[in-house]
């Protein structure tokens, strides 16, 4: 009896399925703030992660295996931890919560949060197609919107940024709140260079 196939692609789409879930915590928890909670949330998002990341650990263990891979090897590790990168940058923001004792939200954040759960959602939707991307043509326009969600992000990252330095007094709210703020757009930055690697593999196996 023939070995049955892994396939590649349900594995990432079941990881970017977990970076999803991660984005809707992270509204939840940045829409209905309560520091009170924010300890029990951090720990149940480092229990997302960490379970993303024995899916990628195994991810590599059958590659390792693998005898053909449906695209390069190298590709396919390139991808898996890129796309861990999304979900540990979503995990850093709650550690800074934690760590920085913040009492409060700041309503620009909603905006930010808004932002990332749309770039997971279309990240996602790149890797469901990933696997019929020769016949796909909802592929490419969802890396297209990945992208220009990522240019509000920087935009809304500029207009924050300014506020934060001409309307906060407290010098180490600004402190704290750079370092969240850049951590909410590098999110939607990640998000943008695994959806331009799946358009960089498609490009290779066209």
């Amino acid at each position: 009896m023939a070995k049955k196939r892994n396939n590649y692609y349900n594995m990432f789409s079941d990881i970017a399925s977990d970076a999803i879930k991660a984005a809707y915590l992270l509204e939840k928890t940045v829409k209905n703030y309560n520091p009170e909670k924010i300890e029990k949330q951090n720990k149940a998002m480092h229990e997302l992660e960490h379970a993303a990341d024995l899916k990628k650990h195994e991810m590599m263990k059958c590659l390792v295996a693998e005898f053909i891979a449906p695209i390069e090897r190298e590709d396919i590790a390139t991808l898996s931890y890129m796309l861990d990168d999304v979900l540990d940058s979503i995990e850093e923001v709650y550690q800074m919560f934690f760590m920085y004792n913040v009492k409060e939200m700041r309503s620009d954040a909603f905006d930010f949060v808004d932002l990332i759960v749309r770039s997971t959602e279309a990240m996602k939707a790149c890797f469901d197609e990933f696997e019929h991307f020769r016949k796909s043509d909802l592929i490419a326009n969802k890396i297209i919107e990945v992208n220009v969600i990522e240019e509000l992000a920087d935009s809304l990252y500029f207009k924050v940024i300014r506020e934060l330095y001409t309307k906060e007094k407290d010098p180490v709210k600004i402190m704290v709140w750079v370092q969240i703020y850049d951590r909410f757009e590098k999110i939607c930055d990640l998000c943008e260079h695994v959806a331009d690697a799946i358009g960089s593999v498609i490009m290779k196996n066209s």
